[in-house]
């Protein structure tokens, strides 16, 4: 998956304000409820429902039955986003760790733990279509959405065996080369978290620092 389809998601106001009333509201939510709360047009909500959908950004379910015929579509987030940048979110995380004595464990703990708290009001459901289908390529949408979100510039390959996601502009660069250890540590936690959260015994994942110079690699592998 191409980085530009995750910012092409976010690139447009209204999208981004279809995503912040489904965080704000923290729960599933049909068309017709959310064409009335942004004042547009159902098809409109719909064809910006779709984007960020294939985006991975927002996931589709199945209402509960009201009667005959289908169950109407829900929607939900898929990720808790950020507020204030990435620098409160990083600080949020460590604030009560970077006194601890395992630096990297800690981190990564508290990486996975902001993850699974930020999601635990909004559940993924068990029958979410695509984590079934194709669990390697949820896990990766959903993590390039995320690492979108908090400014790295991800771009993915996936092959049959796995995933390459490469994240080209960390917006922690000086923290992590000075603390590698914890700042690191956090981002194989949040990505570890995705994958657990979608398929928790179905993938692997790995996150090298700096496999390059300016790029750090993280990996999904089936």
């Amino acid at each position: 998956m191409s980085s530009h389809v995750s910012y092409g998601a976010l690139a447009v106001p209204t999208r981004r304000h279809l995503l912040d009333v489904l965080r704000e509201q923290r729960r599933p939510m049909g068309l017709r409820e959310l064409a009335t709360i942004t004042g547009l047009h159902a098809n409109t909500v719909r064809f910006h429902l779709d984007v960020l959908t294939g985006a991975g950004f927002v996931a589709r379910e199945q209402g509960p039955p009201t009667g005959p015929g289908r169950p109407a579509t829900l929607y939900r987030s898929t990720s808790p986003g950020t507020s204030g940048g990435g620098y409160r979110l990083l600080v949020g995380i460590l604030a009560d760790r970077l006194a601890e004595a395992d630096a990297e464990g800690l981190a990564e703990e508290a990486g996975r733990k902001w993850l699974n708290a930020s999601a635990a009001a909004d559940p993924p459901s068990e029958g979410d279509p695509p984590s079934e289908g194709d669990p390697l390529g949820t896990v990766t949408t959903r993590s390039v959405a995320l690492f979108t979100e908090l400014g790295f510039a991800p771009t993915a390959e996936t092959s049959p065996s796995g995933s390459r996601i490469e994240l080209h502009a960390c917006p922690f660069i000086d923290e992590a080369r000075k603390h590698p250890d914890v700042v690191c540590g956090v981002h194989r936690g949040l990505l570890r978290g995705v994958a657990e959260a979608i398929t928790p015994a179905g993938v692997t994942t790995r996150l090298t620092p700096f496999a390059r110079p300016g790029v750090c690699l993280a990996e999904i592998i089936r």
